[in-house]
Parts: C-alpha cells; structure tokens; sequence
C-alpha cells in the first residue's frame, strides 16, 4: 500500500473534495486488494477475540465507516445491531438509512425536535463545547444506552483514529459502567477504507457527494459545521430548502435567513 495521501478528516480543505473523489475513483492504484484482505482478517480476528464469550452488538450510521464495520461484523456472525436517528435529520438520509439498515437493525430514535432547537438555539451549527455536547447526547450517551437496556457487554463503533475519533488503547474505551466501546478499524487509513467498499463492491452513499461532504461526514442538520448560523442555513437550503422552511416556522433564526434571502 503506498503512502497515506488523504488528511485528517478535520484538515480537509474545500478545495480538498475533488481530490478525495479523484483519488477514491482510482483506489487500486493505491492499495491492492491482497492489502484489503490481509487488513480485514487482522480486524476480523480483532473481533473474534474481544468477543469471545460476551455479549455483543454493533451500532451502525449509513457512513463509509459503519458500512464497512457492518459488512465485518456480518461476516463474523454479529448481526445485532442499532441505528440512532434524531427529529432533525435530512430527510433524504433517513430515508437512505431506513431502506439501508442491515437486516434486523433497530432503528432508535431519540428526539430533538425543532422545538428542542427552540429552547436551545446555540444548538444549531454549533462550534466548540456545544458542537460537542451534541456528539455527547446523540452519540455517546446513546452508544452506552443501548448497552444498558439491551444487556450488552461490548457495542462495536467504525470509529477511526484519522477521523478524529478518540478510540482508546488498541480502539478499546472502557465505559463508566464496565461495557466496552470497541473501534477494531481505528488504525485504518482513509485509503484502506475506500478500498475496502471498492474490492467489496459497497458504494459510498450520496452524503459525501454534498458540499464538503468528507468534512462534513454523516451528521444532522443542526449539527452542520459552518462558520456562522448564516452559512449553516445557506448549506442546508441548498441541500433540501424544505428543511429550512420547515424550521422557519418555529425557529427565530431560519425565519431571518428566509427573510433576509428575498
């Protein structure tokens, strides 16, 4: 495998899209298929062995990661399986992850409504401490509410340490409670990762064809990263004007950017 060309996920750049495109269209000329299978056996039997004797599931986004976590776990016997959705998702994405789950995977849905967003306008496209409270109370708390309720000894995350993800020791994080979040893949370069959907024949789903959407990833609409709320609305009305249209109706913020627009 040659060397790592695509950057951390937080360094990519907007002109930095067309070259992940360029170069995710030519994988193989980067890494090779016998790279692919010996990286996935090395995670395979990763699995294996954190798993042995316990219960456990795995949590599953639509994204290139949980795609290629799913198709692991499935082929080791895991098929239990959950997927978070909020109120405030794309509609569009909910509808790719509905008709997409994995067999058997249940859909959780955990709120956050436009009138959660309401009360709680520094919420929407966030920065900082508040674009990490939502991770928290999206993700997080809900990773370790799943293991609580379905009787869980380890959830398996496609967390990734080149995506930013804290993944722990060897992609263990012990949680508070004593179950495991376990990211087997954490080590994987961007490269690896393509190329495993490439030789597996999995496409990459329309998200990442949005603007920014390697940077931007998998997330909800509030949660958009942008420089300012203003752009925030700008990049989601060009998406899906709907979104905002519906929001205006309830959120001060949308309503101006509507207003400011004509």
């Amino acid at each position: 495998m040659k060397s790592r060309l695509l950057c951390r996920k937080q360094s990519i750049k907007p002109a930095d899209q067309a070259k992940w495109w360029k170069i995710i269209n030519s994988i193989s000329e980067y890494v090779s298929q016998k790279d692919v299978e010996i990286a996935t056996q090395i995670v395979r039997q990763r699995i294996l062995s954190m798993a042995a004797g316990r219960r456990v599931a795995y949590s599953w986004s639509g994204g290139k990661d949980s795609l290629v976590i799913a198709d692991i776990c499935q082929s080791v016997g895991i098929t239990k399986c959950q997927c978070i959705l909020t109120d405030v998702e794309y509609p569009a994405w909910e509808a790719f992850m509905k008709l997409n789950a994995p067999p058997g995977c249940e859909m959780i849905n955990i709120g956050f409504d436009l009138r959660y967003l309401q009360e709680h306008e520094e919420m929407i496209f966030p920065k900082g401490k508040e674009m990490q409270k939502w991770h928290k109370m999206v993700q997080q708390n809900n990773f370790i509410s799943y293991m609580k309720r379905e009787n869980l000894d380890i959830v398996i995350l496609g967390h990734r340490i080149i995506d930013g993800n804290i993944c722990g020791a060897g992609g263990v994080r012990k949680s508070s409670h004593g179950g495991i979040l376990y990211s087997p893949i954490f080590d994987w370069s961007h490269e690896l990762l393509f190329a495993y959907l490439f030789y597996n024949n999995i496409e990459l789903p329309f998200i990442y064809k949005w603007k920014d959407g390697f940077f931007q990833g998998t997330h909800y609409w509030p949660s958009r990263i942008a420089n300012s709320v203003e752009e925030g609305y700008r990049d989601v009305y060009e998406i899906d004007p709907s979104i905002v249209i519906k929001a205006s109706k309830i959120l001060p913020s949308a309503k101006r950017f509507l207003e400011d627009r004509k």
